[in-house]
């Protein structure tokens, strides 16, 4: 398997809230979490970063050959652990008051993804030249959209585009999205942050992607380049993972 990450703060923002982490857990299963801060300057700097290290720390040493219930589970119970730790942290310290964050995290092994979301951060596959969304974005604008009352073009440009409904540590308590889904040679999954999908579309992602003049870190660095240029109104986040044949090193 093939593993880019990058973070990028963008052209608006003075600081990253974002939080990316990818690493390989035991037998090499690999684990990669994308999470987004919400909440004021600093807080949802600290609710990412909670977020992605409670994910490391319950599904680091993850064993390989896992049933997909078993990864469901831990993926859920991870993410419950999370939204606690940043729920308890913002009502102990009134300057955190509200903080939280979206967060996307895949189990990755040979012929198998289970992921796990909850916010507007995204999954896609690429698969046979295909881009297809794996999530569904917890937002305001997205209940409207799926509800005929706004187009998918309004949606990308309504002023409350960035109003999140579903958050870690925002409330006691987070209903979290479960997803699996088989891949094979050649595809690529690709976990990110808003900054990057409010910024460049899924048909410029899906040509980076199936470009066969790029190498996975260049089209890490073309999909962020193309936010950067359209604005980069925000912290601009991704992990790619490209399925290879276990001969081929990563």
């Amino acid at each position: 398997m093939k593993m880019v990450q990058r973070s990028h703060v963008g052209k608006v923002r003075d600081h990253n809230e974002d939080c990316v982490g990818l690493y390989q857990a035991n037998g090499g299963v690999v684990i990669g979490v994308v999470a987004d801060g919400l909440g004021g300057h600093n807080a949802g700097e600290i609710a990412s970063q909670e977020t992605v290290q409670i994910m490391k720390e319950n599904l680091g040493s993850l064993p390989p050959g896992l049933s997909t219930q078993s990864k469901i589970d831990e993926l859920s119970t991870a993410i419950e652990k999370a939204n606690k730790r940043v729920y308890d942290l913002a009502n102990k310290n009134g300057k955190l008051q509200g903080m939280g964050c979206t967060v996307v995290t895949v189990i990755a092994e040979e012929d198998l993804l289970v992921i796990a979301h909850v916010g507007d951060s995204r999954a896609y596959l690429l698969h046979k030249g295909g881009l297809y969304q794996l999530t569904e974005d917890h937002s305001f604008v997205n209940i409207l959209r799926k509800h005929g009352q706004i187009t998918e073009e309004e949606a990308r440009n309504h002023p409350k585009r960035n109003m999140i409904v579903r958050a870690v540590g925002t409330n006691e308590s987070v209903e979290v999205d479960l997803i699996d889904t088989p891949w094979r040679e050649g595809d690529i999954m690709l976990l990110c942050s808003d900054g990057l999908t409010s910024m460049v579309s899924d048909r410029e992602i899906g040509l980076v992607l199936t470009s066969s003049q790029l190498n996975m870190e260049e089209k890490a660095d073309r999909l962020i380049d193309l936010a950067l240029d359209a604005g980069g109104a925000d912290n601009i986040s991704l992990i790619l993972l490209e399925h290879v044949q276990r001969s081929t090193k990563s």
